[in-house]
């Protein structure tokens, strides 16, 4: 029974010992657990071997004032002055065709000149050589008659005036605008319409004037009248193209591509000197800086803006006037 209780109280004495060691083994794992939690949360710091300092783990991102970047500063589109070209308008150039009067010796028998006679060889003749017949124009027509009139009265025969009139001033004066004009003259005796139409054509530049293929209508006046103290024939035929009807560019936009280009150059030069100012300035940061870069590019915005609405404004311009061009052509 002795022997029992001995095995039983050493026994008991061997579980107690191991117990107690788990429970002081498990105290000593929880104590290293914690320490090394905490040392890998703690803040690090890296060492600066070159100055011997501790620097942050994260650098401070925030930037100071001071430390602002240079500005942005735009670069105008055109760094010279923009040419612009125009379109020229077609000079509305009045041509007069006046060959040198003819003169036909007196007749022993002579005929009558007519209006429609003459006017009806005439246009035999262009179409003989297949050019379209002229029209019978009265404006053209009372040119004549007043050129006729005027030989007569001043008694002279010839293109220009005593006075210096010429013979465009009759086709004017009569309300007849034209892109070209000629004009015939005969005086003496002849047996007719025909007759006095190939005395013209066989003189070159009264021939010329009667198959020029430019020209669309006629003015013809005859008549019988004393002339250098004896009675004979006259004879004036103006030939003419009427001016178009065309259409002007318009003035307005003319005077604005004038404005703008003016203006341009204006900008130009200040955006050459507002630059200057910009490369001599120092620092190029800070408040100060951003404000004179805000205002350089401002006005490049506004000079390449100007440069475009006038690029616009000539090429609308251009198309004006060549239509216009093509129609005083026609």
């Amino acid at each position: 029974m002795r022997r029992l209780f001995s095995i039983l109280f050493f026994a008991g004495l061997t579980v107690g010992a191991v117990l107690l060691f788990r429970f002081t083994l498990q105290e000593a794992l929880i104590d290293v657990d914690i320490e090394e939690l905490a040392r890998y949360n703690a803040p690090q710091s890296v060492s600066d071997t070159s100055k011997g300092q501790k620097l942050p783990l994260r650098a401070d991102t925030e930037k100071t004032a001071d430390q602002e970047p240079p500005q942005k500063i735009d670069t105008p589109t055109q760094e010279t002055t923009p040419t612009f070209t125009q379109t020229k308008i077609t000079d509305t150039k009045k041509e007069v065709n006046s060959p040198p009067p003819l003169t036909r010796p007196s007749l022993s028998a002579t005929g009558a000149l007519t209006v429609p006679g003459v006017v009806a060889v005439t246009n035999a003749e262009r179409t003989a050589q297949g050019l379209s017949s002229l029209t019978l124009n009265t404006k053209l027509s009372n040119a004549a008659a007043a050129k006729l009139a005027d030989m007569f009265a001043k008694q002279y025969f010839a293109h220009v005036g005593p006075d210096g009139t010429q013979p465009s001033y009759w086709v004017e004066s009569a309300g007849y605008i034209y892109r070209l004009t000629g004009e015939n003259l005969a005086l003496g005796d002849f047996s007719g319409d025909t007759d006095l139409v190939t005395a013209w054509m066989n003189s070159p530049g009264h021939r010329a004037n009667i198959l020029k293929p430019e020209y669309t209508e006629i003015g013809v006046a005859v008549g019988k009248g004393m002339y250098d103290g004896r009675e004979t024939w006259l004879a004036v035929q103006i030939f003419g193209k009427p001016l178009p009807n065309c259409s002007l560019p318009n003035k307005d936009t003319q005077a604005l591509i004038a404005t703008n280009q003016q203006t341009i150059k204006d900008r130009q030069a200040e955006l050459t000197a507002q630059k200057e100012a910009l490369d001599a300035s120092e620092p190029k940061q800070g408040s100060a800086y951003k404000e004179k870069v805000d205002i350089y590019n401002a006005l490049v915005a506004e000079y390449n803006t100007l440069i475009g609405e006038t690029e616009l404004l000539v090429s609308e311009y251009n198309v004006e006037v060549s239509g216009y061009n093509a129609c005083i052509e026609g």
